[in-house]
């Protein structure tokens, strides 16, 4: 089974949005692409869906790849994520619940790589922060 999402890393000048999930977890925002709809559009909607606040739209990151079982489906899937820059000044959050969310904050770079439970996130933050700096010189 193939999936494909769309998420953001959101900068609030040097800090960075991460969600904790109800098991104490931190990610990034993303989700799912819906039918018709841009890997950017997916991105900006499920920031605003996850976190309850706005963010504009920056460079495009890169994309990652994993498998894990689904155990909704009860099948192995292979997902495809989708990653871009974005910026927000919001300071109001609302964690969505009905996604596990009980927490949305902004985070210094540094602990937010030591919070990030996914490998693969913390890659994507850097490689942000690459993006970032490139287009500070």
């Amino acid at each position: 089974m193939k999936e494909v999402s769309a998420g953001g890393v959101v900068f609030n000048s040097k800090k960075i949005l991460l969600l904790r999930k109800f098991n104490g977890g931190w990610v990034l925002p993303k989700g799912h692409v819906k039918k018709g709809e841009k890997y950017s559009e997916t991105a900006l909607r499920e920031v605003k869906e996850e976190s309850g606040i706005n963010a504009k739209l920056g460079q495009y990151i890169d994309s990652i790849e994993y498998q894990y079982f689904n155990f909704r489906k009860m099948k192995k899937s292979h997902k495809t994520v989708h990653w871009f820059t974005m910026y927000s000044t919001d300071i109001e959050f609302v964690p969505l619940e009905e996604e596990g969310f009980n927490e949305a904050r902004y985070v210094e770079t540094e602990k937010a790589m030591k919070f990030l439970i996914h490998n693969n996130e913390k890659t994507i933050i850097k490689k942000a922060i690459e993006l970032m700096c490139e287009g500070e010189q």
